[in-house]
């Protein structure tokens, strides 16, 4: 389920999507995905790296926008479908690092291996 206390936007996820739905693996399918290296973050009025990706679940009804802001490591998937499994977000705690958010997935076959400072979430 989507329990975590820091994701921008997650309540309106837990209002809006049916139960079956709020876990991040439902959302396997990358429509977008977009790199900016220069960024500004609007809370330290500084250049970051970002990630967004727009994913939606097997059906296409639902699409989320997930934003990843200061991001470290590694996102390797299959180009030919854009699809990716087992995908989990793990909140770290909060002090002593920019490394606030562990995403990675539980398959062997996928190296997606991010750290980040800060995720926005939204309902599209």
């Amino acid at each position: 389920m989507f329990d975590y206390k820091n994701i921008y936007g997650i309540d309106v996820l837990k209002e809006k999507l049916p139960p079956e739905l709020q876990n991040w693996h439902c959302f396997g399918n990358i429509v977008e995905l977009n790199y900016c290296s220069k960024d500004i973050d609007e809370f330290y009025c500084d250049y970051t790296n970002k990630i967004t990706l727009l994913l939606t679940d097997n059906t296409r009804q639902y699409q989320i926008e997930l934003s990843l802001y200061n991001i470290r490591g590694n996102l390797n998937f299959d180009m030919m479908n854009g699809l990716y499994s087992g995908f989990m977000i793990e909140e770290l705690s909060p002090f002593g690092s920019d490394n606030k958010y562990h995403l990675y997935s539980d398959e062997q076959d996928i190296e997606f291996n991010l750290y980040c400072e800060k995720v926005k979430v939204a309902l599209m």
